[in-house]
């Protein structure tokens, strides 16, 4: 019940954000739930962090429904979301715990907006592969598997270098066997152009981004073993059919919807906004129970895996 109870509230939570692409909202939830069984205890330091809102949702934060990630995006940019407009992150609630002691990303937007939430005690823009941090300083380590990242095996020995013997690490990983879920690579690779271009476009790099990251379980198995690490919890889900629902969803006309919704007055945005979450929010719930892989396991094999590891004394 009370894990049923943190996946309905989440959802809700991840829908405000990205209502326009309902499918986020399954994702995010499910990796939330996956991540949330791991000990938080104790001053943790991020990597990873992205603008902060998944993990202050995760740990049981909100936003007002006047809120969303399309207020904050640059549609001139091939990342729309790494923009930052001052005093719009506006949280509803405030936390205390985890204790985030440092989040880390790469990019300053997402910096600015994790100050803006105060999750963190401390934010600071870093390369993932040359962290600022002095070695075995760092009781425990949130990885949370960073777009953009460059040369993750450099960026593993980092964690490895600045985590005290016997510190842990929590990290979300991916499972080879999605490889094929991505249809808009697919479809990008099977269709003749133009066709294709758009399908590449809407894929914006995803499948090589993702898939490079990922590995069977015995292969993470072998990869910690390597680096010096014991798996103390392992906790896996999201389906291979979620995934494919997610991979494509609302992608092909989200554009148009930023801006149809960016010309409404606030008051409207908002009321429309709310009658678009509680149509939506019903099915979501129905599609998470059915094919999160969290309660069931009807849709295929998993995608994301969530490990508690420690690092060997």
């Amino acid at each position: 019940m009370k894990r049923l109870l943190f996946v309905l509230t989440r959802l809700w939570r991840y829908h405000n954000l990205y209502f326009l692409k309902p499918h986020d909202a399954v994702n995010d939830t499910l990796t939330s739930s996956l991540l949330h069984r791991l000990d938080w205890s104790g001053p943790v330091v991020e990597i990873g962090a992205g603008d902060g809102v998944f993990s202050y949702v995760m740990h049981g934060g909100s936003f007002p429904l006047c809120f969303d990630r399309y207020l904050l995006t640059d549609l001139s940019k091939t990342d729309i979301y790494d923009s930052h407009r001052a005093d719009v992150l506006r949280p509803a609630v405030k936390l205390n715990s985890p204790d985030i002691e440092l989040a880390i990303d790469a990019k300053d937007s997402h910096v600015r907006k994790i100050r803006e939430i105060g999750f963190a005690k401390r934010s600071q823009v870093a390369a993932y592969e040359a962290l600022p941090l002095t070695s075995a300083s760092v009781d425990k380590i949130f990885y949370y598997t960073p777009h953009g990242l460059n040369d993750h095996e450099k960026a593993i020995r980092e964690t490895v270098r600045v985590l005290k013997s016997g510190g842990r690490m929590l990290i979300l990983l991916y499972d080879t066997k999605f490889s094929n879920s991505f249809l808009c690579h697919r479809l990008a690779k099977s269709l003749p152009d133009p066709v294709a271009s758009y399908f590449r476009r809407l894929d914006g790099g995803r499948f090589q981004e993702i898939t490079r990251l990922a590995k069977s379980p015995k292969e993470w198995e072998q990869f910690f073993d390597h680096y010096g690490f014991a798996i103390e919890s392992h906790h896996s889900g999201l389906s291979m059919f979620a995934w494919k629902i997610y991979d494509v969803q609302t992608r092909p006309i989200l554009k148009p919807l930023i801006r149809f919704f960016g010309f409404l007055p606030n008051q409207v945005r908002k009321f429309i906004k709310l009658i678009w979450m509680l149509i939506f929010y019903p099915y979501l719930v129905f599609f998470y129970l059915l094919f999160s892989n969290e309660f069931l396991k009807i849709g295929g094999a998993d995608c994301y895996h969530a490990y508690q590891l420690k690092k060997a004394v």
